[in-house]
């Protein structure tokens, strides 16, 4: 893909938040059942833009790394992002509660070039994504995703990789004390992102809250994400195609605040930042000057509709 298409999705994604309704990108609005088995329709005053919801962001860090794997260390680094979903299903009380299909553009320029043949030298990746996204009750969800993992600058070939994401908000259980576990299973079928065989990766994650600071318009919330990436089948080989089940664990503190001076029609804004380290396996480590831990600290800036 081209970057002026990069750039294009950019635009499109931000002429969408001027024109949708302000809501989280976890809300949904409330949309009668219809009297049909097994079918919902909206409600006859809602339009197509009611069913719309996305997001946006411009992240900032000191190291790239795609699940352990070593990008970039050094330098200055951005990634901006944005995804657009439409809700084509919703039931409030049926075996599936909603059905959305969406895509999205992350990206990733930094100031080291790295690894540039070719311009824009300073946009190393760029990956594009459709999604279908389906929630069941008790607040499971599951989404398939799949990604093109291409390099403007002609860092690496264009790779990609089926994603099967299954999580579960459990706030309503828990509530404060919430784990948000997930699942994610990556199964690679055009090239890879490390090693010289395709291969299937199993990551798992929870980021429970910590605590909560009660500030007016501005609660602060802090949360503590953990997560492990294993290799199921030659994920994390090495040149050799050997490799073991283990790839790295990373954890960290995270905090958040939403930027209530910004007004709703703009859509729901935030900052954040998070300090995580990770713990590379042997292999990984080979790949990041043989350091088995390194620090890694990110900040930005989102908004959701």
């Amino acid at each position: 893909m081209s970057h002026r298409l990069f750039f294009g999705s950019m635009i499109l994604v931000a002429m969408t938040l001027g024109l949708t309704p302000s809501a989280g990108a976890q809300e949904r609005e409330e949309v009668k059942a219809s009297t049909a088995a097994g079918s919902a329709q909206p409600d006859a005053d809602d339009g197509w833009l009611s069913r719309l919801s996305g997001g946006m962001g411009f992240d900032f860090t000191n190291a790239y790394f795609f699940r352990g794997i070593l990008q970039e260390r050094d330098g200055f680094i951005a990634q901006p992002w944005g995804e657009l979903n439409y809700r084509i299903f919703e039931d409030e009380e049926g075996p599936i509660r909603e059905i959305s299909i969406g895509g999205g553009v992350w990206a990733s320029f930094q100031t080291e070039d790295t690894g540039a043949s070719d311009n824009p030298r300073s946009l190393y990746e760029v990956d594009w994504y459709p999604s279908l996204s389906i929630v069941f009750p008790e607040g499971i969800s599951l989404t398939t995703i799949y990604y093109f993992y291409t390099s403007p600058n002609d860092a690496f070939s264009t790779a990609q990789e089926l994603n099967f994401n299954l999580g579960w908000d459990d706030s309503e259980v828990l509530g404060r004390f919430a784990m948000s576990p997930y699942v994610n299973l990556a199964v690679e079928t055009k090239r890879t992102a490390f090693g010289p065989n395709k291969g299937v990766g199993l990551q798992l994650g929870v980021e429970p809250t910590l605590y909560e600071v009660p500030i007016e318009d501005y609660p602060i919330t802090f949360t503590v994400p953990v997560e492990v990436g294993l290799s199921l089948h030659q994920y994390y080989e090495r040149a050799s195609g050997n490799g073991s089940p283990f790839g790295y664990v990373n954890f960290g503190l995270s905090a958040s605040m939403p930027l209530s001076f910004v007004p709703e029609a703009l859509g729901s804004w935030s900052a954040g930042v998070t300090g995580r380290g990770y713990y590379l396996s042997n292999t990984l480590a080979r790949a990041n000057s043989s350091d088995h831990m390194y620090p890694v600290v990110n900040g930005g800036l989102s908004v959701e509709f």
